[in-house]
């Protein structure tokens, strides 16, 4: 039923429209409904440009910030952030070494009592740590004896 509405309704438009434009052309005058149209395709028209510019602009604008903006923040924002990092990593390695917990002999690993002498210039990290390896090796005793006996498997088929 409403396509049916919709259906008469247009084309009563359409002969509607079509009659009025055979009256302009036969009395050379215009008609107010033919006059109202063209004033509203004007009027279309200028909006039609108006959005055009619109989005010419905007183009332009998400083309300068993506292309040029967006990448000059990001390395300047990466660049503020690795500074920031070495300043920290530098700042908790100086308080590391001279932290009471390393001058103390009693609580920390081989590993941070040679540090500060690597550091100076007094051979590797490992050299320490392998003397003492070296010094504290025993050989291992073995505790039980294996005796060997044969074993013999039997396969029965069927």
């Amino acid at each position: 039923m409403v396509t049916f509405s919709l259906f008469i309704i247009s084309g009563t438009a359409l002969v509607t429209l079509t009659l009025a434009k055979r009256r302009e052309e036969r009395r050379k005058t215009g008609v107010f409904l033919l006059k109202a149209i063209s004033r509203g395709d004007e009027r279309a028209r200028a909006l039609h440009h108006q959005a055009v510019r619109l989005y010419s602009e905007g183009k332009e604008r998400a083309d300068f910030l993506i292309k040029k903006q967006l990448p000059m923040r990001s390395r300047h924002t990466f660049n503020k952030l690795v500074t920031l990092l070495q300043e920290q990593s530098e700042r908790y390695a100086g308080r590391m070494r001279d932290s009471k917990l390393l001058k103390k002999s009693d609580g920390i690993s081989e590993f941070f009592k040679n540090m500060s002498e690597v550091e100076k210039g007094a051979g590797e990290i490992n050299e320490a740590y392998e003397e003492t390896i070296l010094a504290t090796a025993e050989p291992i005793k073995p505790t039980k004896k294996i005796s060997k006996k044969m074993v013999r498997v039997v396969v029965k088929e069927e």
